[in-house]
């Protein structure tokens, strides 16, 4: 089971005069637990079972089977809005497709559930 999750909290100062880019590395530094398994001010948003995220893989071009289908090794994959970008035209009509192209700030993390 693959579970999706997206950013649905910030807590960051208002008054940061950090670039976008950078305030996007800071939350997700500060709110994703690497190795511990938590994602904390996330909420799951999706769940595609084994086979459908097989199919999606098989029909969605290079980008995506090297973006998410790298979730069989690392078990976690973040997609920020430069994945977005590479990934909308190569990836196959699904609820995951629907989720990032209506993502406006943030980012995703698809995680594999055992």
């Amino acid at each position: 089971m693959i579970q999706v999750f997206k950013l649905t909290k910030r807590h960051m100062d208002d008054n940061d005069k950090l670039p976008r880019e950078l305030k996007e590395i800071k939350i997700f530094s500060t709110c994703v637990g690497h190795g511990v398994g938590t994602i904390d001010f996330s909420e799951k948003v999706l769940e595609i079972d084994d086979a459908e995220f097989e199919r999606i893989l098989q029909n969605s071009g290079e980008y995506v089977k090297f973006k998410i289908g790298n979730l069989s090794k690392y078990f976690e994959v973040e997609i920020f809005a430069e994945h977005i970008a590479k990934l909308l035209p190569e990836l196959c009509e699904c609820k995951l497709k629907e989720i990032l192209m209506n993502l406006r700030e943030g980012y995703l993390v698809l995680r594999k559930d055992f």
